[in-house]
């Protein structure tokens, strides 16, 4: 959006002769010359102010985007067995297999059992917005809360699933760069 400064002439006043270009071609211009301005500063300062108050909102979308995309990466990393430095879990011990296969579930470690304590890690309650342009993501069952924690902490062997690294960071800061940039372009600002 630029300023517009549009010149209009308000007085002529007196008068000169200017010879023209073929000699005997004598036009009168004017002697004095007044001009007044006017300018689009008001729209200017509008669209600017609107702009302005629209920016926060844009990050708190961006940043609620960049909760989903993690809780993303961490099912698909749990998922396929991995912690959160993209290493393998370590495995059962022998008697956990052992009732494993009894059941007739998957010896795989991929922290599955009931699918309760992943489950209870839904987008919807789990993601929420607990400042200025910040959230949270936590599970929303109690149960599963301790069941995560002997997972990421208590256990031993530890297997870290619930957070990320730095790569995980660096791909959700370009995530949402690259939101808040397409964002931005929407806004049109100039008139």
């Amino acid at each position: 959006m630029a300023i517009q400064l549009l010149l209009k002439p308000l007085k002529v006043a007196g008068g000169m002769r200017l010879a023209g270009i073929g000699g005997n071609r004598d036009k009168k211009v004017a002697g004095d010359i007044q001009f007044g301005m006017k300018t689009n500063s008001k729209q200017v300062q509008k669209k600017l102010n609107s702009f302005k108050s629209r920016i926060p909102r844009i990050i708190d979308k961006g940043v609620k985007q960049a909760g989903f995309q993690l809780l993303d990466i961490i099912r698909t990393k749990t998922k396929k067995g991995l912690d959160i430095n993209s290493l393998p879990f370590s495995p059962y011990s022998s008697g956990y297999i052992k009732k494993l296969n009894r059941e007739g579930k998957s010896t795989k470690v991929d922290l599955f059992y009931t699918g309760r304590m992943l489950g209870s890690l839904s987008p919807n309650s789990t993601i929420k917005k607990t400042g200025k342009h910040k959230i949270t993501l936590a599970f929303t069952n109690a149960q599963m809360r301790q069941r995560a924690l002997y997972n990421q902490v208590l256990n031993e062997p530890k297997r870290k699933f619930f957070g990320f690294n730095k790569r995980t960071e660096k791909i959700i800061n370009k995530s949402f760069e690259k939101f808040i940039n397409k964002e931005l372009r929407k806004i049109r600002i100039w008139v």
